[in-house]
Parts: C-alpha cells; sequence; structure tokens
C-alpha cells in the first residue's frame, strides 16, 4: 500500500472510532471509557472510591466527548488538516481557561511531587529486573523475552510510571484490556504502530469471520505471573509496599491433558512411512521419495521420544558417554553436567533404551563414533533464545509435517512424549513409574518417601510403549 493510501485508511480509521464512541455516548453506553475515567480522575488528584454515581458518570462522559474531538483531530492530520480545532463547547472552554491560567502560577499538586519523587520510571525498572532474574538461573532468556514483551504491553495500557504510583485499580485494567486483545497483535500487519486501544477498535470493527481468537486466560495469567514477580521483589526492595497482582484468580478453558493431542495409528503410520523412514531422495530433499536412508538426527530423535517419552532437548544434547549399560540394561543417563541443560531436578533420571531402538540399530549408531565422549547428533547447533540444541530441530520437524501433510493444530514432536505415556497408562503401568521415567513430580504423601524406581522396573515399563505402528522394514 502506498503511503497515500495508507494516511487515507488511517483518516477514514479514525473517523469510524469517533462515529462509535459518538453513538455510544448518545446511547448513554460509558462503561468502554471507565479505566480512562478512572486515570484521568487520579491525574485530577481524585480518588474513584470517593466519588458518587452522578459524579462518576461526568467523568465518564467527559472521557467520551475528549475521545471523539481526539479521533477527529487525528483524522485531521491523516488528511494534512493541521489546523484543526475541537468542536465540543465544554472541551473548548475547558482549552480556554487552561490557557489562561499563567505557568507560573500554577504550582503541581502534592501528589505530583511525590509521584516525581517515589523511584524511578517502570521502563528503567524491569529491563535490570529481567536481567537479574537471567543471572540468578531464575530465568532462562526465553522466559525473559516473554516477560519483557508483558512489561511492554502493560506500560502500553497503563502507562510509565513509578512503580508506587501504581494501584490495584491499574492491575484490572491491565487485565480488562488485555482480555480484549487479538492473541496476534504482536504479529498481524493490521496492528502494527498501533496502541491497544487502538488495537481493540480496529479487532471490534473487523467482520466476525475474520476476527482471531483473543489472547487466552492461560497468557494473561502468565502475563501477570510475570509482572507479579517484579513487584515482589520492589517489595523485598522498599520500592512498594503491596503486590498489586496478587490474588487475581483465571479459568482455564482446558485441561492439561487436552493441550496437546497425541497421535492415532494413521498419524504415525503416515509419518513413519514418509522418507526420512523409507527413503529420500537425497540429504537435503528429504521430503521427497527416493531410495536414500540416512540414520542421523532426524531419523532417530522422533524414534527416541516416542519408545521412551523423553523430551525434545534432553534427546538433542545426548552425548556418546550417556548412552550406558547395567545389569544388562542399556538406559539413557540423563545428567545436568556441563553443557546439558536439563528442565529441573527431576529431569535428572535413567531411562531404559526400548527394545524397539535397539532393533533398529540405535545402540550400533552409538557404537560407531568410538571411545571418547562426541555429541550423538552432531549436525544439531544450539540456537535459539536459550542455546538450545532442539530449537532448530522443532522448527524442521513442523516445516517436514507440512510437506508431507501430517501436520495439525496441536499435534506437535511434544505429542509423540504424550503418546509414550499414555501407552504406558493404557498398560496399567503405575503412575509414580511414569513420572519417573519421563521427569515429572509426583504429587502426594506416597512420593515423599518414594526414592525412585529400579532400573529393572523402569525397563519393564518402557516395553509396555507399543505404539500402533509396524516398523518391519527398518529391522534390516
Amino acid at each position: 500500500m502506498s503511503p497515500k493510501k495508507q494516511r487515507g485508511a488511517r483518516a477514514e480509521y479514525w473517523r469510524i472510532i469517533a462515529d462509535k464512541v459518538r453513538k455510544a455516548l448518545g446511547a448513554n453506553a460509558l462503561h468502554d471509557g471507565s479505566w480512562t475515567a478512572i486515570e484521568a480522575a487520579r491525574l485530577q488528584g481524585l480518588k474513584w472510591a470517593d466519588l458518587d454515581t452522578e459524579e462518576r458518570h461526568q467523568c465518564a462522559e467527559a472521557v467520551h466527548r475528549a475521545g471523539i474531538e481526539l479521533a477527529n483531530a487525528l483524522a485531521a492530520r491523516y488528511e494534512g488538516d493541521f489546523n484543526f480545532e475541537p468542536k465540543d463547547k465544554l472541551l473548548i472552554r475547558a482549552l480556554r481557561e487552561d490557557a489562561a491560567a499563567s505557568p507560573a502560577s500554577v504550582s503541581p499538586s502534592p501528589k505530583a511531587e511525590s509521584a516525581t519523587k517515589s523511584g524511578p520510571m517502570f521502563s528503567k525498572v524491569y529491563p535490570d529486573f529481567a536481567q537479574t532474574q537471567v543471572a540468578r538461573g531464575d530465568w532462562r532468556q526465553q522466559m525473559a523475552s516473554q516477560a519483557d514483551a508483558t512489561y511492554r504491553l502493560f506500560m502500553a495500557i497503563c502507562g510509565d510510571r513509578p512503580l508506587s504510583d501504581y494501584s490495584r485499580a491499574d492491575a484490572l485494567t491491565f487485565r480488562k484490556t488485555a482480555e480484549k486483545m487479538p492473541f496476534d497483535y504482536g504479529k498481524a500487519a493490521i496492528y502494527r504502530d498501533l496502541g491497544p486501544a487502538e488495537i481493540i477498535a480496529r479487532y471490534e470493527a473487523l467482520p466476525q469471520e475474520k476476527r482471531s481468537p483473543l489472547l487466552t486466560q492461560k497468557t494473561i495469567k502468565r502475563h501477570f505471573s510475570a509482572l507479579s514477580k517484579l513487584w515482589s521483589e520492589a517489595i523485598s526492595g522498599g520500592e512498594v509496599t503491596t503486590n498489586i497482582f496478587s490474588g487475581f484468580k483465571f479459568t482455564n478453558t482446558k485441561r492439561a491433558s487436552d493441550e496437546r493431542d497425541m497421535w492415532d495409528a494413521d498419524e504415525l503410520k503416515a509419518l513413519f512411512s514418509s522418507p526420512i523412514w523409507t527413503g529420500c531422495a537425497n540429504e537435503r530433499q528429504r521430503s521427497m521419495k527416493g531410495d536414500q536412508l540416512f540414520k542421523d538426527e532426524k531419523f532417530w530423535v522422533p524414534l527416541i521420544t516416542l519408545f521412551s517419552g523423553m523430551r525434545l532437548e534432553e534427546i538433542c544434547q545426548l552425548q556418546t558417554d550417556d548412552i550406558r549399560e547395567e545389569d544388562g540394561i542399556a538406559y539413557f543417563d540423563l545428567n545436568d553436567r556441563p553443557p546439558r541443560q536439563l528442565k529441573n531436578k527431576n529431569a535428572v533420571r535413567k531411562v531404559p533404551i526400548h527394545s524397539e531402538l535397539i532393533r533398529l540399530g540405535f545402540l550400533s549408531y552409538a557404537e560407531s563414533f568410538g571411545k571418547r565422549s562426541y555429541a550423538l547428533f552432531p549436525q544439531l547447533k544450539p540456537g535459539g533464545a536459550d542455546n538450545k540444541f532442539g530449537h532448530a530441530f522443532s522448527k524442521w520437524f513442523t516445516r517436514y509435517r507440512q510437506q508431507i501433510g501430517v501436520y495439525r493444530k496441536n499435534l506437535d514432536f511434544h505429542s509423540l512424549r504424550h503418546t509414550a505415556t499414555t501407552c504406558m497408562h493404557q498398560a496399567d503401568v503405575n503412575t509414580m513409574v511414569i513420572d519417573h521415567l519421563t521427569g515429572h513430580s509426583t504429587t502426594g504423601e506416597t512420593a515423599r518417601y518414594t526414592k525412585g524406581s529400579a532400573l529393572s522396573q523402569l525397563a519393564a515399563s518402557v516395553e509396555t510403549i507399543r505404539p500402533p505402528l509396524d516398523l518391519h522394514h527398518l529391522h534390516r
């Protein structure tokens, strides 16, 4: 779109906003401007709780009238008219009265003075806090990047002020505004360079069939968690006295077991009958059928998680000396020796190697590297915000499934892990043993006194993973 057309589209957008607010004002539907009215009253030194119903109504009405004039002014600027003047008589009178007051005669209110002395601005606080969390090891870089997006959104909605200047009303405003935001507000081109209020207005102006889903309660809860952590730190430092983000409740529309699907029989057959496991054209064109079979990370990693329930990063960072044997049982030794990264302390464990992987030649593959310690999948290099070995593999696996037509929402690499745990559950494997194999913590009093499962017990449980899949063509 040319710059001229972009300006015309922006002007038309603000005309629509002005008309929408005008209709709301005419219908006395002032609830959409309530949070702006609360903030406007606060800036005037008024406490919303001290205002009666009529006074609150007047504040909301004033906000709507000013909003109409602001939208018209912005539309005029995009049309090239920089001499726009407001037409609302009450607004004109207020502006004239304000202009008549001499700046020298107007002293700052005690509220304003206290705000300038109450500490650094939010925009200065949150980057240092995020870096501290990473330095302490409490956050990985990916989590810090997510928190950065949260803090920028909060600042866009509630303004950039000292931490002590925010109240619980701001937390509520943030939540109500976020609940109206489309989930793709940061990526979709139609929302580029727009503020939260503009994004919501543009979203609501779209036809119903073109609207993307809103931010989920899970995402908003994550935003609140990041903000609450910052406020908790500020309490410790004496910058604030209360955590304005604590105590909020969030509904979860999905059960944890429903967030990802497991692979069904047809999908597993389609995946493992594709060129990676039956023959491809060459090493670069893996999705094209051919007569070449490469037993590298693309071949092994999906099979390992399917027959073990291990996480992607746990597999991708394996070293050859992590393949061990004890009492005749071959197993993966998952440890946190550098440079390995595990999700938590429960992830340190032994996972027996499934007999199907052995039949497919996995132990021979590991032994081919010799006695010295090497990366088991040397083609994988660390990448992404947290330097994870599985970063590029995860993206490749998505592209590959799209290329071969085995792709649908909520079905991904992690779903193979779900398939493995479901197989064990359906074989009546004890839940605690499944947790020991998959690196989960087990809740309950019994778990406190159970220190682990025997390797033979783990091996028997792994062997119950029998997905509806025939891999005999790979046994040669």
